[in-house]
């Protein structure tokens, strides 16, 4: 397995260090563990191909988190989110909630 993915022109970063993943139209905003951003000309759909062999799960049409940098898990409310490490939240689809949950307790 890869240890590194070429993200924009020469630029290669770890999977752990990618916190968050959000899609914008057809563009991707990567969010790394260090608070910089990196916005790639790929869909969330495309990165999602590279990014499920590692520890990444897709929660919404909009979010790809990594599995290793959740930090708490909100269930109650309307709204169903993941707070990660870095203090970004992604939100949880109510049909991708149940895989989701099974993920992370199969991490666990």
């Amino acid at each position: 397995m890869k240890t590194e993915i070429r993200l924009v022109g020469k630029r290669h970063v770890r999977p752990s260090q990618i916190v968050l993943l959000k899609a914008d139209a057809n563009y991707t905003e990567i969010s790394l563990e260090d608070g910089e951003q990196i916005i790639i000309s790929k869909t969330l759909k495309e990165m999602e191909k590279t990014f499920t062999q590692f520890s990444f799960f897709r929660t919404h049409k909009s979010y790809m988190v990594n599995l290793d940098h959740i930090a708490s898990i909100q269930m109650n409310g309307p709204i169903k989110r993941v707070r990660l490490k870095n203090n970004m939240d992604a939100e949880i689809s109510r049909r991708r909630k149940d895989a989701f949950l099974d993920a992370v307790r199969s991490r666990n």
